[in-house]
């Protein structure tokens, strides 16, 4: 059953909502109003600080909150309204004015059934755990930071690099993986992904606290500079034009320039954030840099970068199995763009063991 929820705004009138509803005033929502239903159209207003706290209050006394969808505007704040709703936590958004055409395909893209009274499955999913809610929680605080200007909490970062480390430990790789897949999507959910891989690297390959902490914090900000990249390309579904890649390949550079004027942040981590996009051929960007000139550090992302996005779940496209995600893997490996021996380490995380060194005449 669907639950309206509003606050300054009221339901759109051309919205026909399809199957059980009910509608409440934010101020009177309760954790039973949230339990009692399966999935949540949040239609407030995201810069209202009351409103947003109501909201984080409600859904942090539940385990599993049902699924939620938040309404946005149009317009100059757009991006950062989208950055807000998932940090809070939604699975899909929806653009005022909306109908039930777009109420529908944000549920599509989800692969729920557009009705609102989506079907559950024989076995709950697992809740997400307070590892993957601590990492939710400074993405969204990240990518707000830099949307807005503002400093980024370095310390709230190594702090929960350090939750991830231990929590990623007591699930397993593929445990965690799993439980982002069911309860994230999008940027968010990639960049969960690439952290779940590189928190997998640091324990296999036995990294110091100091370059696990940075690997893990490198990674959960691998994309911070694509808060600043218009979600109409980057969820964009077909081929990207020449034009539109170019806006894409800016996000590296723009999340290590916000990075770089952050106190007590490691030159390490900005340096990863810059250089995930590199190839050891020199085919990578922002600078093409090759081999040698690219620190371990950033080879180390690349690689987990390529595993999350292989892994990822896009309504665009379909998952890769870890396999086949480490099978393509090998091939840009073989083509000389990425480090074998990091990709053995990350292979050995999964549970697969690689040989030593590559074929015969396979690029070193």
């Amino acid at each position: 059953m669907l639950l309206v929820l509003s606050a300054q705004y009221d339901t759109p009138a051309n919205t026909v909502l399809r199957g059980g509803h009910a509608s409440t005033a934010l101020d009177a929502l309760t954790s039973d109003d949230l339990a009692a239903h399966d999935l949540i159209l949040f239609d407030i207003d995201l810069a209202d600080v009351t409103a947003v706290g109501q909201v984080r209050a409600a859904r942090g006394r539940l385990k599993a909150p049902p699924l939620s969808v938040f309404a946005v505007d149009r317009g100059r704040n757009h991006h950062l309204n989208v950055t807000q709703a998932n940090a809070l936590g939604a699975r899909a958004v929806v653009t005022r004015p909306y109908g039930q055409a777009e109420l529908d395909a944000a549920l599509a893209a989800l692969d729920v059934t557009p009705v609102f009274v989506p079907p559950r499955p024989a076995t709950a999913a697992r809740p997400p755990s307070p590892s993957v809610e601590a990492a939710r929680r400074i993405l969204g605080a990240s990518f707000a930071a830099l949307s807005t200007g503002a400093p980024l909490d370095c310390d709230q970062a190594a702090a929960a690099s350090r939750e991830l480390f231990l929590g990623i430990g007591q699930e397993g790789l593929h445990g965690w993986l799993d439980t982002v897949r069911v309860h994230h999507s999008g940027t968010f959910q990639h960049c969960l992904l690439v952290t779940g891989a590189a928190v997998a690297f640091a324990r296999e390959a036995g990294l110091s606290e100091e370059d696990r902490t940075t690997l893990t914090m490198a990674a959960l900000l691998h994309d911070i500079g694509k808060a600043q990249i218009p979600n109409s390309l980057l969820d964009k579904p077909g081929k990207l034009t020449a034009d539109e890649f170019a806006v894409i390949r800016r996000h590296s550079r723009i999340g290590a320039e916000y990075l770089i004027h952050q106190h007590g942040l490691s030159p390490a981590i900005i340096d990863a954030v810059l250089h995930h996009h590199e190839y050891l051929d020199g085919s990578g960007y922002p600078d093409g840099l090759k081999a040698n000139r690219i620190s371990r550090m950033a080879r180390i992302l690349t690689v987990c970068d390529v595993y999350g996005a292989l892994v990822e779940q896009r309504s665009y496209k379909e998952a890769k199995s870890p396999a086949d995600a480490l099978y393509v893997l090998i091939g840009m490996a073989q083509q000389g763009k990425v480090d074998y021996g990091i990709l053995r380490t990350l292979a050995a995380a999964l549970g697969s063991k690689l040989p030593v060194t590559m074929a015969p005449g396979a690029a070193a």
